[in-house]
């Protein structure tokens, strides 16, 4: 006999983890099953992004910035302070266990480990989910499980991403340097600086269409600033510069990966956008309203990053040209929304005015 619930939820990763940790604090009596194929290991990741001062995460901030630095072609330095948004770091691990610990007391929520997902029927009153431990049915399933099929034409820009991080020491006091790299292939280099400028973070991320354009380990540059390589991390990433449209699903079946997207601060943007959604659908769960996919990016968001990959797709020296402006001239706030893929219509209006753009 299948198990029935009011909802299951497919993966226990960013989404699948903010979802049922919404649901566990509503009180509602809601009986929640999450799937996970694999078994769960702590998120080592910090995730640093703009966002205003009472964003969805603030209670897991770890540290947060007023402002930032750019960094000329000849090295000299320009302040940029914020003016009502702020840069901030929240773990990874300190949301993931927040979650974990709200499922855990709830007794109606379950979570099973080490469980494969064979097939998701979706249907008009309900979903039926073929697991290795059978058959389970629900009122409603979220599938967060990444996609398998990325969906990325041939030419479309992508921003391929190295980061090389060290430990920070008790009391650091971090500052966020900018600045344009590459000639074939313009990007962004961000460091993550104490205030000796020492590094414990490096990240460079270069825009350039596919097939993959690897990138050299910066192992050599984080330790000419004072890093320690036995102790540092590196990961690697490739994600879209713009949105990419993503299936709804069918029936009671509800897609909802962590899909990541913008120019700069991806995983943390798609952290805090999968968190009000996941607000969001408790309360549409509870109250026995119909579930929803997470929104796209508003229509501005994706004006702006169009016009980025028209840029680098026409002359990448001229789109080089066009990001150090962007960085130099724009407003500080403009900036972050831009490189962050959540620009708002004034920020292109004062672009276009302004000939930057």
């Amino acid at each position: 006999m299948s198990e029935r619930f009011d909802l299951v939820i497919l993966g226990a990763g960013l989404s699948g983890l903010a979802l049922a940790g919404a649901v566990a604090r509503t009180g509602r009596r809601v009986r929640a099953l999450i799937i996970e194929p694999r078994r769960l290991t702590p998120n080592p990741r910090h995730w640093m992004f703009p966002a205003a001062p009472d964003h969805g995460l603030h209670r897991f901030e770890s540290s947060r910035l007023t402002g930032f630095e750019v960094e000329s072609p000849t090295g000299a330095l320009l302040h940029r302070p914020l003016n009502r948004m702020i840069l901030a770091r929240v773990a990874a691990q300190a949301v993931q266990e927040a979650a974990l610990d709200a499922v855990a007391a709830e007794p109606r929520m379950m979570l099973r480990e080490g469980v494969s997902v064979d097939r998701v029927q979706g249907g008009r009153t309900q979903a039926i989910v073929d697991t290795s431990d059978g058959q389970v049915c629900a009122s409603w399933v979220v599938d967060t499980r990444p996609l398998e099929d990325v969906g990325m034409p041939a030419g479309r820009v992508v921003q391929l991403s190295h980061l090389m991080t060290a430990p920070v020491e008790s009391g650091h006091e971090e500052r966020l340097c900018l600045k344009v790299v590459g000639s074939d292939f313009p990007g962004l280099e961000q460091l993550s600086l104490s205030r000796d400028r020492v590094v414990h973070e490096q990240a460079r991320f270069v825009l350039a269409p596919p097939p993959d354009l690897a990138l050299e380990p910066q192992a050599d540059r984080l330790l000419q600033w004072g890093g320690r390589l036995e102790a540092a991390r590196q990961s690697q990433g490739v994600w879209p510069l713009g949105y990419r449209p993503l299936s709804r699903g069918a029936g009671r079946v509800v897609l909802a990966p962590a899909d990541a997207y913008g120019l700069r601060f991806a995983p943390g943007m798609a952290a805090l956008r999968l968190h009000d959604w996941a607000q969001a659908q408790a309360r549409r769960l509870t109250y026995g309203l119909s579930l929803c996919a997470p929104p796209p990016p508003p229509v501005s968001s994706r004006l702006a990053t169009a016009r980025i990959e028209a840029m680098i797709r026409r002359d990448p020296r001229l789109a080089a040209a066009g990001l150090r402006a962007l960085l130099y001239e724009a407003p500080a706030d403009a900036v972050m929304r831009t490189l962050s893929g959540a620009a708002r219509w004034h920020d292109l209006i004062r672009a276009w005015q302004s000939g930057t753009w």
